[in-house]
């Protein structure tokens, strides 16, 4: 075809129809215009059929020749519009918006625009670079299997100059004469200029522009190429240029080569984790590094990108400033693994504040005060681990087998399970199990074995859990261990390490069941709405718990019970209603599920107990014997009259939920004690004060009073119960309206 604008000359021919993939039919006519010299797909099709490269345009973005010379590319729209129109040549005129790249900074035009380069011929050392990315662990795996090695697999040359001012600059000679050199170090530097270079040489522009090397071939000066290194070259190369290797430090970089682990964004599978593998590779011949950690990007509560624009950026400092820096490097990791894109949201850090670091400064606070208080020396108070009660020693088990998950979970680099094992032992077995089921033990007065044994087991603990955050949350880890130890930093200290002989899983399983147990009974107390406060008289558990005799006084406190009884028949207490599982049975059974169901209704005690520990049964239907199994059927539970019943498990829990006179005084007993210690607290009491309790005339309350005087002083370390009118404080106590008031005493 003719040349559309006959302005400038091609060296050979360029104007005929050529044709690759990148156009399509579905814009436009199908049929564009080529410019190689501004276009990578361009180029490639220019190269593809021999084309000539006409460039009419300068670095500054004018035109350097033809009919809008010296005239900005993006200010000549209209005019060559108006060019083809009058000379004939335009078909239709039309707007398409398309995006186009801009100026980071100052939001311009750019434009593609073709430059002499520099390379790395990678598209060689494809073979080597994909041997040694398979042999890389990578976390998630898929990232390295896929994502990486296709991008390897269409590994391209490596463009490694760039046109600019700042960067490192190529040291890359060249000679009028046309010989060329690269130079390897400042030794061979200074040996080959032909100026002289000081010891304090800067090796940037514009110093190293000044020297000049002699030519080897004519002897002539050599001056350097203007180019600098792209920046990624320098990261990929930091392995390398971190101990100037190989000019220094040789043994101790080798020690270190390949590193164990490296971490960045997904987005670097095209930046760092590339350059430092093609580094790596060429120099050494292997990846430099063993582990790579991926972490996606984070994004706003509604998962958008954030961006200033739209208004959805999380501003670091004022959030640090907010939650501290501690509780946002806890949080990240939390929410989800950290190759998984991650919805930013405040809400999730008031939730990890609470799940860990309240129970943790709680726990902290706790045993800061009674230690104190009690002036203990924890040097003087270690308890031998055959000699420490029970519950010391489950927490013991519980912490050791954290360390070796923890331990195992970095060495799986999934941090989201870290911080989810150590935030619910923190919270759940340290601070709302332990520390709160020994609460009499730091409370009572003479310090016998059994009172060291709970200090040293939560001072061991303590510091423990302040070496294993120490990598995740390091200021409170530092300030923990600090206060604990009396020592300089956590940060020097080695990692704990777990010590199988105090794990005890048969402890573990037990203390499992009776917490199961326990919130089997609360959620009976809640559907009730008997207060835990309120005492009864017996809970009943399967008799397949004898194991659990030695935490029988537990689980009276816990559900505040007078008995734990252990019983093989259930339904002395309650009935169980057997039915058939008619989505299971009914294809199976055809005609004779009326004959199944009646069957059912006939079961003796032990095959209803059977089917309800999950157990088969046999049953004869028309002289055939079948195998009933548990999910051949449905179990519905009715307690009997004043008993209660909650399952999960195959476990079962009955409360009596039967309460005398007695037991309601005592309730109230409980609640009168609770408000007690509340006004302490606001009255700022140390926990050892001595103090008198007044109380209001109340018949109601005389009552409760006169039973259970000693209990109520035992409880609050008061001295004297004394009647008093217009007290302040009013409460009301299970229904009933009391005035309190306290004083310390003097």
């Amino acid at each position: 075809y003719d040349q559309l604008i006959p302005s400038l000359t091609p060296s050979k021919k360029a104007f005929y129809v050529t044709c690759d993939g990148y156009v399509t039919i579905n814009d436009g006519t199908g049929v564009v215009h080529i410019a190689p010299a501004f276009g990578e797909d361009d180029a490639k099709v220019c190269a593809k059929y021999d084309l000539p490269i006409l460039n009419p345009v300068g670095k500054d973005g004018c035109y350097k020749e033809g009919l809008w010379q010296g005239k900005f590319v993006h200010d000549t729209n209209d005019e060559v519009i108006n060019y083809l129109k009058d000379n004939q040549k335009l078909f239709k005129k039309q707007k398409i918006n398309h995006e186009y790249p801009h100026c980071w900074r100052c939001d311009t035009k750019l434009i593609y625009y073709m430059v002499p380069s520099y390379y790395i011929k990678v598209s060689e050392m494809k073979e080597d670079l994909l041997k040694a990315n398979a042999k890389v662990n990578w976390y998630p795996a898929y990232v390295g299997e896929k994502r990486f090695a296709n991008w390897l697999e269409n590994a391209r040359d490596w463009n490694v100059s760039r046109s600019r001012y700042w960067g490192s600059p190529i040291p890359f000679y060249k000679c009028s004469c046309g010989h060329s050199t690269m130079i390897g170090s400042i030794k061979e530097l200074k040996e080959k200029a032909t100026t002289k270079i000081e010891d304090d040489l800067d090796l940037h522009k514009p110093y190293i522009d000044q020297i000049q090397i002699k030519c080897e071939k004519c002897g002539q000066n050599m001056t350097r190429i203007n180019d600098v290194l792209d920046c990624w070259f320098d990261s990929g190369a930091m392995p390398f240029a971190q101990y100037h290797y190989p000019f220094e430090n040789k043994e101790l970089w080798e020690s270190q080569f390949p590193a164990d682990f490296i971490c960045e964004g997904i987005d670097q599978t095209r930046g760092w984790f590339y350059t430092l593998l093609v580094i790596g590779v060429f120099l050494k011949g292997c990846a430099p590094y063993k582990n790579v950690l991926v972490n996606d990007l984070l994004l706003d509560a509604e998962g958008k990108k954030m961006s200033k624009s739209r208004g959805n950026i999380v501003e670091p400092f004022s959030t640090i400033n907010k939650y501290g820096a501690d509780t946002v490097r806890f949080y990240l990791p939390y929410v989800s693994p950290v190759w998984t894109p991650l919805k930013f949201n405040e809400e999730g850090l008031k939730e990890v504040y609470s799940k860990f670091f309240n129970p943790l400064k709680n726990t902290y606070s706790f045993f800061q005060i009674y230690a104190n208080t009690d002036q203990i020396d924890t040097d003087e108070c270690f308890i031998p681990y055959e000699k420490r009660e029970e519950i010391d020693l489950w927490l013991l088990s519980k912490y050791n087998n954290l360390i070796k998950n923890v331990t195992n979970y970095f060495m799986e680099y999934d941090l989201n399970k870290v911080v989810h094992a150590i935030s619910a032992f923190t919270s759940e077995d340290l601070s709302n199990w332990y520390i709160r089921r020994n609460r009499k033990r730091f409370w009572q007065t003479n310090l016998d074995n059994s009172k060291k044994s709970v200090y040293i087991t939560t001072y061991e603990v303590l510091v423990g859990l302040a070496k294993l955050i120490a990598p995740i949350t390091p200021f409170i880890a530092e300030e923990l261990y600090q206060n604990l130890t009396g020592k300089e930093t956590v940060h020097l200290e080695d990692y704990p390490e777990c010590n199988q002989k105090l794990i005890n899983t048969s402890l573990e399983e037990k203390m499992d069941t009776v917490r199961e147990i326990i919130k089997l009974g609360r959620n009976i107390r809640e559907e009730v709405k008997i207060k835990v406060r309120e005492p009864l008289f017996n809970v009943y558990l399967d008799g397949k718990n004898k194991s659990l005799k030695s935490f029988t006084n537990l689980i009276k406190e816990e559900l505040n019970v007078k008995n734990v009884i252990l019983i093989e028949d259930i339904t002395e207490y309650m009935h169980l209603i057997i039915k058939p599982n008619f989505k299971e049975v009914g294809k199976l059974l055809g005609p004779k599920v009326k004959k199944f169901q009646t069957a059912l209704e006939n079961l003796s005690s032990e095959q209803k107990k059977a089917l309800e520990a999950n157990k088969d049964i046999a049953l004869t239907i028309d002289d055939e014997e079948i195998t009933v199994t548990p999910n051949m059927v449905v179990i519905n539970i009715i307690a009997k009259e004043n008993y209660h019943v909650a399952m999960e498990n195959n476990n079962f829990v009955i409360l009596d939920t039967t309460r005398t006179k007695e037991l309601i005084l005592e309730g109230i007993a409980r609640e009168l004690v609770s408000k007690i210690q509340n006004l302490r607290k606001e009255k700022n009491l140390n926990v050892a004060d001595r103090i008198t309790i007044y109380y209001e005339d109340n018949k109601d309350i005389d009552e409760v009073i006169n039973s259970f005087a000693k209990y109520i002083q035992d409880e609050t370390l008061a001295t004297k119960l004394i009647k008093k009118d217009n007290l302040p404080n009013k409460f009301t106590l299970n229904g009933i309206n009391v005035a309190l008031d306290l004083e310390k005493n003097g």
